[in-house]
């Protein structure tokens, strides 16, 4: 058997008639599973079918949940062709009665011509045309096995992915072809041919410039359903018609399992192994697959992609497939008489001259087949090795975890379409999003201290200034007050009633005098003299000022000092002076009984001081005034004390905060970068007037938001 093959086609048609709606899609990927091709492709944000791939087989199409994909239907071009009065002719699939289930076959041939059809003529008389070229090439010597070329599916899934079986193919043209010849032979070149068929392979079969003469266009089942609908024609309440053209008889078994194998006419033998039937997508690709592998031998191979054109795709009736098959074979049993012989007989002396030889050809270059280490990269990306890692789980539409990983390497496939790989990144991303969150919120914190700082700063610079002038303008006239006080009191007798109250001015000049202090202590931001220094002995000298006041008496002294502190470069006098201030605060905070705890530890370049009281605690509304100038809950305080004491430690690149609870205590913590550059730099700007500006990072503060319960 000599196949002659044809040169690469063309379509006749630009772009892939099945498509998919990306809209409706969901990435299932069962349309991957169902496709025997490999002409699904998975790109980042759609689905695509690769269309010198796609063998139009419509496994995809029916088998979508979500009804994403479909094809390009002809329907649109025929109705055009009939409303122009064109001689268009219907030649339906041998199938036909399986779409019809309860209708007759008149009953359908008259709505067909109800819809505008001239003619309507009986696929199955093309297979009763080339059952004897098929019986003539199986008198001939067979050394090859004998494919069937019935199937479009068939043929193109050789052509594009088996072409050394090319040669086994029948070179003899499909029923289609033959009857669209037949009509043409009949009614003129000019004639338009519509074949109506179960199945889009047909379009495809088209596609080949050696059969393109014989058929127009193609429709399915499904298209003319709603034609019929469109039109309001329901073939079931119409009168009877009869086909038009030749008759057929064994023609009409071909749908069914077997029924080629009964419509040629041979004598081949099943039992022996003479024939070999496979009908399904499965069976009938594994079939092809052992054949190009030469486990079989059987004269001729019945294959078949569908189980039987009954089973069509576009057929879509309810009825069950084996429902299908009865009514087809009660059709083509009623055609069995005592003239099918003689009707055949004419059939083939009428279209002798009709061409039923065709040509095949190679359509697709192979995909590459991938390295080893290629294959081990793409199964790594996706956490796939080792390979216990492997869940073959097919949620991506390939059977194992490698094939996925081939057709990735092939560029027909993304790697990150693989749902075990996609939940651990979303997990991994969702935890790197709510780092990146809480880091954010950190962020944002700070800046909003940053901000509330230099606020604050700018508020007591102005203060500062103002401090300063109010204090020099009640300086002198509080002298003068003072001096002519006690010259009254010298001039006053011993029991003079007035003394009381010149005591009393005296007193209060005193006291605003300590103010007037304050507030020149707290305006001049003294210049930093800083040099070595030892925070525990700082912290002893301090305690040594005042434990012994009667205000400690009753107070528990605690002191946790590590040993090994590195000495700080700071100003020492001043910072005992912030020790001072917030250690009588804690003490007069505990009314002079209680516990006092100073510790200090040392971590990562910082020297942290901590003041615990046992005290009443700081009430939440009181926490973010603490540090504002003349800020107090003293009855007697100026309220500068712990203002100053911030100042301090901010011009050491320091901060304070404080963490408190209410009826347990207060915590001041102290914090100092051990580094002598970080304070020269702040000295140095506090002595320029520039704090304000140049350190809005430093001495940032946190009040009460650790550990706090309010």
């Amino acid at each position: 058997m000599d196949t002659v093959r044809e040169p690469m086609r063309e379509k006749r048609r630009g772009g892939s008639r099945v498509e998919v709606n990306n809209r409706k899609c969901r990435r299932c990927f069962y349309c991957v599973q169902l496709c025997p091709a490999k002409a699904i492709k998975l790109e980042k944000e759609s689905i695509r079918i690769i269309e010198e791939r796609c063998i139009l087989c419509g496994n995809c199409i029916t088998g979508c949940p979500h009804r994403a994909m479909t094809y390009q239907s002809d329907a649109s071009a025929v109705k055009a062709l009939i409303e122009s009065n064109e001689e268009v002719v219907a030649c339906v699939d041998a199938s036909f009665p399986a779409f019809l289930e309860l209708v007759s076959p008149g009953g359908f041939s008259y709505a067909l011509k109800a819809l505008g059809f001239k003619e309507v003529w009986e696929g199955a008389a093309g297979a009763e045309l080339i059952a004897r070229p098929y019986r003539q090439l199986f008198a001939g010597d067979i050394k090859n096995p004998v494919i069937s070329s019935f199937c479009p599916v068939i043929v193109m899934y050789i052509e594009k992915y088996l072409p050394q079986l090319i040669d086994n193919i029948a070179p003899i043209v499909s029923p289609m072809i033959a009857a669209g010849r037949m009509i043409k032979k009949v009614k003129g070149p000019g004639c338009k041919v519509v074949y109506i068929s179960p199945c889009l392979a047909r379009m495809g079969e088209l596609d080949s410039d050696d059969v393109a003469d014989a058929v127009d266009h193609v429709i399915t089942f499904r298209d003319l359903r709603l034609m019929f609908a469109e039109a309001g024609i329901n073939p079931r309440n119409i009168a009877e018609a009869t086909f038009d053209g030749p008759g057929s008889a064994l023609g009409r078994i071909i749908p069914v399992i077997g029924g080629l194998n009964r419509s040629l006419g041979h004598s081949f033998d099943v039992l022996v192994g003479e024939v070999s039937v496979a009908y399904g997508r499965r069976r009938a690709i594994a079939a092809l697959n052992q054949l190009a592998q030469g486990s079989i031998q059987a004269k001729f191979l019945d294959l078949d992609f569908c189980d039987g054109c009954v089973d069509g795709p576009f057929i879509e009736r309810e009825m069950g497939v084996l429902g299908r098959r009865q009514i087809v074979s009660r059709y083509a049993n009623a055609g069995f008489n005592h003239a099918t012989a003689r009707m055949l007989q004419k059939l083939q002396k009428d279209f002798e001259d009709v061409k039923v030889t065709r040509t095949y050809q190679a359509g697709v270059e192979k995909l590459p087949d991938p390295t080893e280490n290629e294959i081990r990269n793409v199964l790594k990306k996706i956490n796939k090795l080792p390979p216990h890692n492997n869940l073959d789980c097919r949620a991506c539409g390939y059977k194992t975890c490698r094939e996925k990983a081939v057709a990735v390497v092939q560029g027909i496939s993304e790697a990150e379409y693989c749902l075990p790989y996609l939940l651990e990144e979303s997990k991994r991303i969702y935890q790197q999003l709510e780092k990146s969150h809480k880091q954010l919120q950190q962020s944002l914190q700070e800046l909003e201290q940053a901000q509330f700082q230099l606020i604050r700063t700018e508020k007591l610079a102005a203060l500062g200034q103002l401090a300063a002038g109010v204090a020099h303008e009640i300086n002198n006239p509080l002298g003068t007050i003072t001096i002519y006080a006690h010259i009254l009191k010298r001039s006053l007798e011993a029991d003079d009633p007035r003394l009381e109250d010149i005591d009393l001015i005296i007193s209060e000049a005193a006291r605003t005098k300590e103010i007037v202090q304050g507030l020149l202590s707290f305006a001049r931001e003294t210049k930093l003299k800083p040099g070595e220094t030892n925070i525990n002995d700082l912290i002893e000298e301090t305690m040594g000022l005042i434990v012994n006041q009667v205000l400690f008496q009753n107070i528990k002294i605690k002191k946790v000092l590590q040993a090994d502190l590195p000495m700080l470069f700071a100003d020492a006098t001043q910072l005992k002076q912030v020790f001072l201030n917030i250690i009588l605060n804690a003490a007069q905070a505990m009314a002079g009984k209680g516990s006092l705890t100073i510790s200090t530890s040392h971590e990562a370049g910082v020297i942290t001081v901590r003041i615990k009281d046992t005290g009443p605690g700081i009430p939440p509304e009181n926490i973010g005034k603490l540090f504002n100038p003349f800020f107090t809950t003293k009855e007697k305080g100026t309220g500068l004390g712990l203002a100053i004491s911030y100042g301090i430690v901010e011009r050491h690149s320091g901060k304070i905060d404080v963490e408190t609870e209410l009826g347990r205590g207060s915590t001041f913590i102290i914090s100092l970068p051990v580094d002598g550059k970080a304070i020269g730099i702040a000295a140095q700007a506090n002595a320029n007037g520039l704090a304000a500006n140049q350190n809005i990072n430093t001495g940032r503060r946190n009040y009460g938001k650790k550990n706090s319960n309010h």
